[in-house]
């Protein structure tokens, strides 16, 4: 029998979370974010540092279908890297580009291997330290 306490672990929490985002319509994905943050970047640092996190604590535990599937879609965002993709980390891309939509489908999948809901992750999620106040 396979042991799920990872499920219920801080980190599974905020993958769960990353993924979830990675799975919205960019409008939704928009509406994350503040107004002064990149959410094209957002989402990839997200699914970057939560990711890592989450494998450290439980890979061994996972199957191998949920590990493939995390593979999968982290080998989609890093195609999309690099000085030369910059074209894919825009509001447009993220709207249009059929790699944007193609991380959608990837990680709707990895939301569905991990038996995590399709919704909304909570905005009030992360703490963003916006640009000065020019209120003085």
């Amino acid at each position: 029998m396979m042991n799920h306490a990872w499920k219920e672990s801080d980190s599974a929490r905020r993958f769960m979370w990353a993924v979830q985002a990675l799975a919205l319509d960019a409008t939704e994905q928009q509406q994350l974010y503040p107004d002064f943050a990149d959410p094209p970047d957002e989402l990839e640092l997200d699914q970057q540092e939560t990711q890592a996190a989450f494998l450290q604590a439980w890979q061994p535990l996972l199957s191998s279908q949920q590990t493939e599937a995390i593979r999968i879609l982290d080998q989609q965002l890093e195609a999309m890297g690099g000085p030369d993709n910059a074209r894919f980390w825009t509001m447009e891309a993220l709207a249009n580009a059929p790699e944007w939509a193609r991380v959608r489908e990837l990680a709707t999948a990895l939301l569905r291997e991990m038996g995590w809901p399709l919704e909304s992750p909570p905005k009030e999620r992360a703490i963003y330290v916006g640009p000065p106040s020019r209120d003085k």
